[in-house]
């Protein structure tokens, strides 16, 4: 029995992008594979990118474009669906509501907008570092509303540091989509 889940993981929206260009399964698992690129930020081995291509498949996201029968073993050529494009889409311009999200479904996000459309990127740096500033004020507001010791307090010191540090590093994110640091050119 297939369990259905409302939303992707942000591996699978990396796999979705990926595939606006169809690709093969290897072309995928060598861009996930670590070390650079989105492999630095959701590294993946071949299994489970064969894995999430299954599951994107069976929720009518991807779709086999071609095979490749001259070639041994046969390769099967795939390409996002109407839907997939249109969840990646939707996904890839909204800022990220947990902060924990930053380091994955943000950078997955940059990772694409940078090198396709940079003053997009630059868009949802400035939605979230909105939203980052929220949830810093409102951890702040209530630091000072109430005195807090032991464990709570240090909790609440915890989420005001990391919004401050998950900020200044937007920021800094900000100024080198500005520079062109984050595009690539495709190859």
């Amino acid at each position: 029995m297939t369990r259905k889940k409302s939303s992707l993981s942000a591996p699978e929206y990396a796999v979705l992008g990926l595939l606006r260009r169809p690709m093969h399964g290897y072309q995928i698992a060598r861009e996930l594979a670590g070390g650079s690129g989105l492999g630095l930020v959701c590294p993946m081995r071949m299994s489970n990118v064969y894995f999430l291509l299954g599951n994107l498949q069976e929720r009518g996201l991807v779709e086999v474009e071609g095979r490749e029968e001259d070639r041994y073993p046969p390769r099967v050529l795939l390409r996002t669906t109407a839907a997939g494009r249109r969840a990646f889409d939707a996904w890839l311009r909204e800022p990220v509501t947990r902060l924990r999200q930053v380091r994955l479904d943000f950078l997955v996000k940059i990772f694409f907008l940078g090198r396709e459309d940079p003053a997009l990127a630059r868009e949802l740096v400035k939605g979230q570092k909105e939203f980052c500033r929220r949830y810093l004020a409102e951890w702040q507001e209530l630091a000072q509303a109430a005195s807090f010791a032991g464990f709570d307090r240090l909790a609440i010191e915890a989420k005001i540091a990391v919004g401050g540090a998950t900020l200044r590093w937007l920021e800094q994110c900000e100024r080198s989509l500005a520079g062109g640091v984050v595009a690539r050119k495709e190859k």
